[in-house]
């Protein structure tokens, strides 16, 4: 995961992830370290909505599997997914 990544992606972490997104708010709690040097991640992440696009489920069976093809990867028009670091903070097209 990206520290440095907006509310709405970690929405849609919590999202597909909630187990994973519980262990990393243990994790804040155990280190005594927050990810946001100004909130916990609940907080950070608030009411945000999720950036997961529910349009393709073959993708998201994929995403929480862990399973991806070659041919999963490459899309044809336009990518439906956060970026993250290419598109900048705010991870297009959420």
């Amino acid at each position: 995961m990206c520290i440095f990544t907006a509310p709405k992606l970690f929405a849609g972490i919590r999202e597909l992830y909630p187990e994973e997104y519980q262990l990393l708010k243990h994790d804040e709690e155990i280190l005594e370290f927050m990810l946001d040097n100004k909130c916990d991640l609940d907080t950070f992440v608030g009411n945000a909505k999720s950036c997961v696009y529910h349009g393709d489920e073959k993708a998201i069976r994929s995403l929480v599997a862990g399973k991806f093809s070659v041919d999963d990867i490459y899309v044809e028009g336009q990518w439906m997914y956060p970026a993250g670091a290419f598109h900048g903070v705010e991870g297009e097209p959420c």
